[in-house]
């Protein structure tokens, strides 16, 4: 995921996998897949060996104050407790959590989502040594709150997230959504409710994951609107 100050704040861009000089769009919510490696359900943006997406910082990049990209101890933060779509609305997900891992300085260390605060977060170091500078991180499903191995149900998840460090404002918050077992046609439809419940316009959407257009879900929607008002004025006829 690259990162870049602007006037003094983190901005939140798309995830990158091979490039990550070019700034890419603000981007907020993230559409990324959910896949079981080794019999432990990960979040794995397509491309990459690993569970990800990491941390990449702006390299070459400067904020309105024309200062570099500051480098330093850096904190991803969880935000809210793991949630699940039920069909209307993102609702606690239950037992189920979600981890993040990485391991710094050889020491590897976890932040696990709760159901209520204060929420867990993972620091470690952000260095600029090339264009092509990063920090891997990992993002693990705990399908019974407790082992990386357990059954995970089928859904939408939703993972909460922000990045801060010292001397810039923290980031917005930024969310995954990440199917499971669902259609792309349920994904989308989940992913472009959470943008209006947040107010996030789809320029602010990376979809790693496919899913239909806003445009193609609303004449879907019509076009089952249509069906349920014809099968009403047929079974009205009916009756009469």
């Amino acid at each position: 995921m690259q990162l870049t100050a602007e006037a003094g704040k983190i901005v939140t861009r798309q995830v990158m996998i091979d490039d990550y000089t070019p700034v890419t769009a603000a981007t907020s919510i993230y559409v990324l897949p959910v896949a079981s490696v080794s019999n432990i359900w990960v979040v794995q943006p397509p491309g990459t060996a690993g569970s990800g997406p990491g941390i990449a910082p702006g390299v070459g990049f400067v904020d309105a104050a024309s200062h570099p990209f500051k480098t330093g101890e850096y904190t991803t933060s969880i935000v809210d407790g793991l949630k699940k779509w039920n069909g209307a609305s993102f609702v606690d997900a239950g037992d189920s959590q979600l981890q993040l891992y990485k391991t710094v300085l050889g020491n590897p260390l976890t932040a696990t989502t709760t159901d209520s605060g204060p929420f867990a977060s993972l620091t470690y170091p952000l260095t600029v040594t090339s264009d092509e500078a990063h920090t891997g991180m990992g993002f693990r499903f705990l399908g019974d709150g407790v082992s990386n191995t357990s059954a995970l149900a089928d859904g939408v998840y939703l993972l909460s997230l922000k990045v801060s460090t010292t001397g810039l404002n923290d980031s917005d918050p930024f969310y995954f959504v990440l199917p499971k077992g669902v259609s792309p046609q349920e994904a989308g439809q989940v992913t472009f409710a959470l943008a209006g419940q947040q107010g996030i316009g789809v320029g602010a959407i990376q979809a790693m994951t496919a899913i239909p257009e806003p445009a193609s879900l609303a004449l879907a929607a019509l076009a089952i609107g249509g069906c349920m008002a014809v099968r009403r004025y047929a079974r009205g006829n009916n009756e009469a």
